[in-house]
């Protein structure tokens, strides 16, 4: 498990996720993001490709988002924009290769049972656990959408760094601490 917890002065990378999820960690309901790919491997330590990022939501496959909430604001922007609403920092990183662990997660997130074990099966057993901080702003920014953000990618380049000047925790201190410690504990549970 590693630890990435500062904020930058600006970000100029997108992560693609659902949109009901980048609502949900954008309104405090998640604290974990999970993944089989974009993830990388340097110096024997495995790593998100960056510790910081906007949360680029995607609609694709929109019907098949499976999600144990209702989406509060699911109207989609215009195909030639995308809203840019919150930057999530990595807190920690883990891999999860045992499917009891899954379980202990359910708090960390809004999927549904059936979402998290097609993630965890998905070629071969495991998943990828971001422990993510997430920092909003009060309305979110419209950015045209280009030919770099096109296609199942998780990574996407924005045309400018965008500032992070303004944005408040998703989640209080405490409450944030809290999750993130409860996410190592899940991670570090003995074989």
């Amino acid at each position: 498990m590693s630890t990435h917890p500062s904020l930058p002065e600006s970000c100029g990378v997108a992560f693609k996720e659902w949109a009901g999820v980048c609502e949900a960690l954008a309104d405090g309901r998640q604290s974990i993001i999970l993944r089989k790919g974009g993830i990388a491997e340097e110096a024997g330590a495995f790593r998100p490709e960056h510790v910081s990022f906007w949360l680029y939501p995607t609609h694709v496959h929109e019907a098949q988002q499976g999600l144990r909430i209702e989406r509060a604001n699911a109207a989609a922007a215009p195909r030639d924009r995308v809203l840019l609403q919150a930057v999530a920092v990595v807190n920690s990183v883990g891999f999860v290769d045992r499917p009891e662990l899954l379980d202990a997660l359910e708090p960390l997130h809004v999927w549904t049972r059936e979402t998290v074990l097609k993630r965890f099966y998905y070629r071969q057993p495991g998943v990828w656990v971001l422990g993510v901080r997430i920092y909003r702003l009060s309305e979110p920014v419209s950015i045209r959408v280009t030919a770099e953000h096109a296609g199942c990618k998780t990574w996407v380049p924005l045309e400018a760094a965008l500032s992070t000047s303004g944005l408040s925790p998703a989640l209080d201190d405490d409450e944030a601490t809290r999750r993130l410690d409860k996410l190592a504990r899940i991670l570090l549970a003995p074989h």
